[in-house]
């Protein structure tokens, strides 16, 4: 498949149908378009930004993938650790105080 695909849609004007030439793009396609356009133009900027972020996250991953079994059990036991904490600053905040309000927020 092409990462620029050429195809044909049918729109409607009035009442008559007619097909018009558009065209499918892959994820690369988008990528090459988003990254060498004017980022300026807010929908640009916006997809570098989602680009810049998925890059992030992909690195991320790798990052863990070459950790051996205990480091990565280390590294989910810290990240837990932060999201019980932010659940319980965010529970207080909205003035959660015994455990049967805990369990129930």
């Amino acid at each position: 498949m092409s990462d620029f695909a050429e195809v044909s849609k049918i729109v409607e004007t009035g009442a008559v149908s007619r097909p018009i030439k558009d065209y499918e793009l892959t994820r690369y396609a988008c990528y090459l378009i988003v990254q060498n356009g004017d980022p300026r133009k807010e929908v640009i900027a916006l997809g570098q930004t989602y680009f810049a972020i998925q890059t992030y996250r992909q690195e991320l991953a790798d990052q863990f993938n070459q950790l051996d079994e205990d480091r990565r059990r280390l590294f989910v036991r810290g990240d837990i650790k932060q999201w019980n904490q932010l659940l319980a600053e965010t529970a207080h905040a909205a003035g959660v105080i015994t455990n049967e309000e805990f369990a129930i927020f």
